[in-house]
């Protein structure tokens, strides 16, 4: 019986299979016989992954506004609060002056009355930006 052995004809690499590094070696995966040993990793101070980044970056100024903002209508609340309480105050003053006898002082009231008008409506508000939506 003859033996007849075939020859495999020689097979054209791929074009994307060429290494395009400088030392020629061929991209792919590696023989284990031929694998260096790697160092550790060490930790380093720059970024490597755009991605984990960027989006940092890109919103920094948009929280930074939203805190502004928070911190801005926050202390907007407490001034509202310190109004409605001296406009209580003066409420409870006139109330007493005016059950005692005496006349009702205009500056007052129209005091009392603008401090009503500017707190309430900004506590309504905030309550509702705050807790209700």
């Amino acid at each position: 019986m003859a033996h007849t052995t075939k020859k495999a004809a020689p097979m054209a690499e791929p074009p994307h299979a060429r290494s395009t590094l400088k030392n020629g070696r061929p991209a792919g995966p590696v023989p284990a016989a031929r694998q260096r040993c790697r160092r550790p990793i060490r930790s380093s101070a720059r970024l490597y992954s755009p991605g984990g980044c960027g989006c940092a970056l890109l919103m920094a100024p948009v929280m930074a506004a939203a805190m502004g903002l928070a911190a801005l209508s926050l202390g907007m609340a407490v001034l509202a609060v310190g109004g409605l309480a001296i406009a209580v105050a003066l409420t409870v003053r006139e109330v007493r002056r005016a059950r005692g006898g005496a006349s009702v002082r205009p500056g007052f009231a129209v005091a009392a009355g603008a401090l009503y008008l500017a707190s309430v409506p900004y506590l309504v508000f905030f309550i509702w930006l705050w807790f209700v939506d």
